[in-house]
C-alpha cells in the first residue's frame, strides 16, 4: 500500500467519521424539537381543558341565574309571561 493510497483511505474514514458525527447531531436536535413540540401540545391540551372547564361552569344554569341578577338586565326566562298569565285548572274540569 502506498502512502498516496493510506492517505486516501484515512481522508475517507475521516469524510465517513465527521457524516456520521454530523448524523447524530442532528437526530439530537431533532429529538429535541420533538420533546420540546409535545411539552407545548401538553401545555395546550391542559389550557383547552381549562377553557372548557370555564365555559361549561358559565354555562351552568345557576351561573347565568348569578350574572343576570348581578347585571341586573331585569331578563326573565322564555315563557315567564305565559306561566304568569295561565289560569290553573283541575283535570276533571271541562272546558
Amino acid at each position: 500500500m502506498t502512502v498516496a493510497r493510506g492517505f486516501a483511505l484515512s481522508v475517507a474514514f475521516a469524510a465517513i467519521a465527521l457524516t456520521v458525527v454530523h448524523l447524530r447531531a442532528e437526530q439530537t436536535r431533532c429529538a429535541a424539537r420533538m420533546v420540546a413540540i409535545d411539552a407545548d401540545w401538553v401545555r395546550l391540551r391542559r389550557d383547552l381543558w381549562g377553557l372548557q372547564t370555564r365555559i361549561a361552569r358559565l354555562k351552568a344554569p345557576e351561573r347565568i341565574h348569578d350574572r343576570v341578577a348581578a347585571f341586573q338586565t331585569g331578563l326573565v326566562p322564555p315563557g315567564f309571561d305565559e306561566v304568569s298569565r295561565r289560569t290553573e285548572r283541575l283535570a276533571s274540569r271541562k272546558p
